[in-house]
């Protein structure tokens, strides 16, 4: 699998959120042949993206298409050509891969021309371009999406953020089973706040007892909310009765339970067919007949062991979705081409019952675009929730007295690039907000630890004793979870620190750091400091043993 990176928007998070900026390294790297071609390589993709980009205005200020044309090729012509120029410094530094002499596509001019597709996505809502020999998913909804896959542990669990897309190359070694189905299922990602706000438990179509049916998931009476329900609810037998209790797994927010039973279903066979030289794509709702009229059950008189549901079957749509195929690619549709579009849970482009023919053929080769909420079509909207932020307050118990000067002080990053210090010996900062979501909070205790990386002190490049860092998720019932820094390669602050969190009253929540003894104190020798300019006490080695002699990193 390859995530495609979306480079415009990981510019704009430092800005838009609390993230951990830890202490950079600053280092002369040796003029090898291979660091000046990586150096040039690095230019030239800069370079590249700014002439596409520029490309991409200028067709939006009404440009002729084919003069557009011209001008992407020159991009594309004076790219490949710095391209090889850089290569021929160093075979070994920067390797060309891929036959870049015949004018095929290098891995760096791939991931240019995605990137170009993102941002196109995020500023006038279109979608890339479908490539040959490639599954691409992108998210054109305004909330994340969790990929669950019945089929499939490296696709299970991943997450699309909005405008963002994820790359399968469809051949053997891509990630996809060959000649085997592979099933992706998608289900928004929502806050706790936003949770609170849809509240699933009063979609009680789905709890009572019985067949689920097409209805379950349309508004088609006054005052019935099923489709906001649909989008952002668990709707398993199981989940139907955790809405109404307090489950740890309940139906949506940050304990939301993505067990592979529901959500908007896509399928690919690659490489499949009696010669193995045919893709086969396919969407699924389950909707039956009609509204009130679902596939038939196994437990019916009669029914087709090959072509009936059981009673707990799930409706399998909630998110709107079109499949697009590459040009010229000759798939044949048994419901009509030339793509799949489901809007909604009666869509005729999917499979209503399990022996329904909407199986599309494509040569093996062909690439797909699974775009989730194609062109208009997006998921009910989410106004504000009425639900009152969580008020937090961070204490700092870390002891006043450091191996270092200034030592055991909290950093706390909060959204919109904000920072807050809190002293330690009991100090605390109390604010509001919902950090119920990635990245959350950012905590730093501010001392001089090494890094879990070993790497070699002052040789290209240097060693990076640094602060610690982690980011800090909490939902509105106070549940803390964490992951490390969103950016810097200092220890984590759950390794050399206790971080808890508990209920203090209504939408209140105190968060403590605690001391994690020998850990807390286990900094770099004299807190020495990386090769910085102005740095009065400069590190050199060994990596890892601490002024406390503790093993390196926390075991």
């Amino acid at each position: 699998m390859k995530r495609i990176p979306n480079l415009c928007r990981a510019s704009l998070r430092p800005v838009t959120y609390g993230l951990l900026l830890l202490l950079p390294v600053a280092q002369t790297p040796a003029h090898s042949r291979q660091t000046q071609c990586q150096v040039k390589l690095y230019r030239l993709v800069g370079e590249y993206l700014h002439c596409l980009m520029n490309a991409e205005a200028a067709l939006a200020r009404g440009q002729d298409p084919a003069r557009n044309e011209r001008i992407r090729k020159a991009c594309d012509d004076a790219y490949k050509k710095s391209y090889r120029a850089a290569l021929k410094l160093s075979a070994e530094g920067c390797p060309a891969v891929g036959d870049t002499e015949s004018g095929a596509q290098s891995p760096l001019e791939q991931e240019v021309w995605q990137t170009v597709a993102e941002v196109r996505g995020m500023v006038a809502g279109t979608p890339p371009e479908p490539v040959p020999g490639q599954l691409i998913l992108y998210n054109s909804c305004t909330q994340p999406m969790k990929i669950m896959s019945p089929t499939s542990s490296t696709i299970n669990g991943t997450t699309l953020q909005p405008y963002d897309s994820i790359s399968y190359p469809t051949a053997a070694g891509g990630g996809l089973g060959q000649n085997t189905p592979n099933t992706f299922m998608f289900a928004p990602i929502t806050t706790d706040a936003q949770c609170a706000q849809v509240q699933c438990g009063n979609w009680t179509d789905i709890q009572a007892a019985g067949q689920r049916m097409g209805y379950m998931w349309m508004d088609n009476t006054p005052g019935n909310d099923n489709l906001v329900y649909a989008a952002y609810c668990q709707p398993t037998n199981a989940a139907a009765g955790q809405c109404t209790t307090t489950s740890a797994t309940p139906c949506c927010g940050s304990q939301m339970n993505y067990d592979k039973t529901f959500g908007t279903t896509f399928e690919i066979t690659p490489n499949g067919g009696t010669n193995n030289n045919q893709d086969f794509v396919d969407l699924s709702t389950n909707f039956g007949s009609g509204p009130t009229s679902p596939p038939t059950l196994c437990s019916a008189s009669g029914a087709n062991p090959d072509d009936c549901v059981t009673a707990t079957a799930n409706i399998f749509f909630n998110v709107p979705i079109g499949v697009t195929m590459s040009a010229g690619a000759g798939c044949t549709f048994p419901q009509g081409g030339p793509g799949l579009t489901c809007t909604d849970v009666s869509c005729p482009d999917a499979y209503q019952y399990p022996v329904d023919n909407k199986q599309v053929a494509c040569p093996a080769g062909t690439g797909y675009l699974v775009t989730l909420c194609p062109g208009t079509s997006k998921l009910p909207a989410l106004g504000q929730t009425g639900a009152t932020p969580n008020k937090i307050t961070v204490q700092n118990n870390l002891s006043k007295s450091s191996p270092c000067p200034n030592g055991n002080t909290v950093t706390i990053f909060t959204s919109g690039g904000r920072q807050q210090v809190v002293q330690p010996g009991g100090g605390s900062v109390t604010f509001q907000g919902d950090y119920s979501a990635y990245p959350g909070l950012g905590l730093q205790v501010n001392n001089w630890y090494w890094t879990s990386e070993n790497l070699p002190v002052q040789k290209g490049p240097p060693q990076n004793p640094d602060n610690s860092g982690a980011q800090f998720m909490i939902s509105d019932q106070c549940v803390l979870s964490q992951t490390p820094p969103v950016y810097g390669k200092g220890i984590e602050t759950y390794e050399i620190s206790t971080v808890t969190a508990r209920k203090t009253g209504t939408n209140e929540c105190l968060i403590t750091v605690n001391e994690n003894q020998p850990y807390t104190d286990a900094v770099t020798p004299a807190c020495c400091a990386p090769p910085l300019q102005n740095m009065g006490s400069v590190c050199t080695g060994p990596w890892g043993v601490t002024n406390n002699q503790q093993p390196w990193p926390p075991q």
